[in-house]
């Protein structure tokens, strides 16, 4: 995923973007995930400002039953890519690249971006039931006789 300096237009344009990237966010999370979208592009004087969201995709373990699903996730892109390779500016929010001219990878940007947007505990579905505390059966898939104890036992000893 490259943009090039010298070839794209003055004002306001649209970049498709589409492509994999390397996560590397350990087990059970997605080695790589596809990422795919269309970005806006401003060309402005001496900077060019990407910017808007993409869809991330990838296989990823649920948090409550531990099952493999396929997970997909917004990655919001901002992106400033300054011609200027002297200039002090670039301490916002925004991602920030240094480049005079030529081609710009885009891959580690888009690979840091979608690892920072990536879920904190992804889950299969909504009504994903989870473990049994107990005897570990996925209770998606059926049914225990473990009593459900809603009641800590650390804490009986407290008036």
């Amino acid at each position: 995923m490259k943009i090039d300096l010298d070839r794209q237009e003055r004002g306001r344009s649209r970049l498709d973007v589409s492509g994999e990237v390397a996560l590397g966010l350990g087990e059970g999370r997605p080695e790589r995930a596809q990422v795919h979208g269309e970005i806006v592009v401003d060309n402005v004087e001496s900077r060019f400002v990407l910017g808007g969201t993409l869809t991330a995709e990838g296989r990823a373990e649920c948090g409550r039953c531990l099952a493999d699903f396929d997970l997909s996730w917004d990655v919001p892109v901002e992106i400033t890519i300054l011609r200027d390779v002297d200039s002090d500016e670039g301490q916002e929010d925004s991602l920030v690249i240094r480049q005079r001219s030529g081609e710009v990878d885009l891959n580690e940007a888009l690979r840091e971006l979608a690892v920072l947007a990536f879920p904190q505990a992804p889950i299969c579905r909504e009504d994903c039931r989870g473990l049994c505390p107990t005897c570990g059966i996925d209770r998606n898939a059926g049914t225990c006789d473990c009593a459900d104890e809603d009641v800590d036992p650390r804490w009986d000893g407290l008036p």
